[in-house]
């Protein structure tokens, strides 16, 4: 994280040289900040809940008028969400690099709880288990959003466009407690779920922003109208991205 901020920090330097006033049509600005995401269109309300990440990137606008611009970004843009569950599969298992399931999952009366704050209370000393907890998605994008910009007050911006979401990573982790022989061990679970994604989605961002001495301060909500994937599971079936991002920018004009 400290290297992606130096070199953010050196990427300015020769910019911030040759920087003109706000104003001209065409501007540049490059921008740096995080983001609070979740998951929508779950029917179990209690299954989700937000994490924070990390985005940067540049928006180009050119100006038509004093009052409006169009704007076109790209940005790498952290998403996903916490599960809130936990899942406890008893009985006898095997492992292969940290890798763990039940020899027999359909004996094995499996568990599972959602919630908040999600656990299980169990006999610890009754025999070899499997328990599941802190279930987090992360998934990372590639983002370009497209968006119309009004400058409706002395520094103030208002924005809404449409965002394309290519889908660069996903994982899936949890932290992982396994009995075998007697002998507990503790885990953490990383599973690469990109395949079971859809490689691209799509968002509508709403934001506001307000520039000041070319220092850019923006916020935006990213609605999202794809689903992340196609699931048979009924509850899940029209889940997508609910995204607020903030940023802190600084506008060239060339």
């Amino acid at each position: 994280m400290k290297n992606l901020f130096l070199i953010a920090a050196l990427a300015l330097i020769p910019w911030a040289a040759n920087a003109q006033n706000s104003n001209s049509k065409f501007t540049i600005t490059p921008r740096i900040g995080m983001t609070v995401s979740d998951f929508s269109g779950s029917k179990l309300k209690e299954a989700y809940s937000p994490k924070a990440g990390f985005v940067a990137g540049v928006d180009a606008e050119y100006n038509f008028s004093k009052l409006f611009g169009v704007s076109l970004g790209v940005f790498y843009n952290m998403q996903g969400a916490k599960e809130n569950a936990a899942v406890l599969m008893p009985g006898y298992v095997s492992t292969n690099n940290y890798e763990f399931s039940p020899v027999n999952p359909s004996t094995t009366g499996t568990t599972f709880v959602i919630g908040k704050n999600a656990h299980i209370d169990f006999d610890r000393n009754a025999g070899s288990y499997i328990y599941l907890t802190d279930f987090r998605t992360d998934l990372n994008y590639i983002s370009i959003p497209v968006l119309a910009q009004a400058h409706v007050w002395k520094g103030l911006t208002a924005k809404l466009g449409i965002q394309t979401d290519v889908l660069v990573s996903a994982r899936s982790k949890a932290n992982v407690e396994v009995k075998y022989n007697g002998v507990t061990y503790f885990e953490k679970s990383n599973t690469d779920i990109k395949d079971k994604l859809h490689s691209c989605v799509f968002s509508i961002p709403v934001g506001l922003s307000y520039t000041y001495k070319n220092i850019e301060l923006d916020a935006r909500y990213l609605w999202g109208i794809s689903k992340v994937a196609d699931t048979k599971d009924k509850n899940d079936k029209d889940l997508k991205n609910s995204t607020f991002a903030i940023t802190l920018g600084y506008r060239f004009g060339l």
